[in-house]
């Protein structure tokens, strides 16, 4: 029996955090193929391929981060409603524009708060993608060596991938 057969989910999430945020940021721009692919993977090696084209994708958009200035947006519970707090700086790799009046009301992708900031910027409302962290060539060396023990390690960092923190 291998040491891996009592990692718990916690453990998991300190020990490869960094590839379970690259993931995170892939879910919450709504590019679910890599999780899908993870979770339904039949052999290491689609884990590997995946978790590395993950990475391309990730480390591709966070080479050209962007940065602005813009009030977050935040829920009022008493009133049921989104609206604009503080003024803030944000560092993102993407975007996603919202139609504001739907947004107030509650018209906002969940999956966008597992790795973004909602922003009015203007007259706008803006999903801002920040950067994934990158995992390190260590963190991936042990995180393949898990998931050749054990492919349930991969399933488990897929699904703390569609957690909110």
């Amino acid at each position: 029996m291998s040491a891996i057969a009592n990692l718990n989910a916690e453990e998991a999430r300190k020990r490869f955090k960094n590839i379970i945020d690259v993931l995170k940021y892939h879910v919450a721009t709504g590019r679910f193929s890599y999780v899908d692919r993870i979770m339904s993977a039949m052999s290491p090696t689609v884990v590997e391929e995946t978790v590395r084209e993950a990475i391309r994708a990730a480390l591709s958009a966070a080479s050209s981060p962007k940065s602005i200035r813009g009030n977050l947006v935040r829920y009022n519970e008493s009133k049921k409603l989104w609206e604009p707090q503080e003024a803030v700086e944000v560092k993102y790799v993407e975007e996603e524009r919202l139609d504001v009046e739907q947004a107030r009301r509650g018209a906002i992708p969940i999956r966008a708060r597992l790795h973004g900031e909602l922003l009015q910027i203007g007259n706008e409302w803006k999903i801002l993608y920040t950067p994934p962290l990158l995992p390190k060539e260590s963190e991936l060396a042990a995180f393949f060596d898990e998931v050749r023990r054990d492919l349930n390690v991969a399933r488990l960092v897929a699904s703390l991938a569609m957690t909110m923190d």
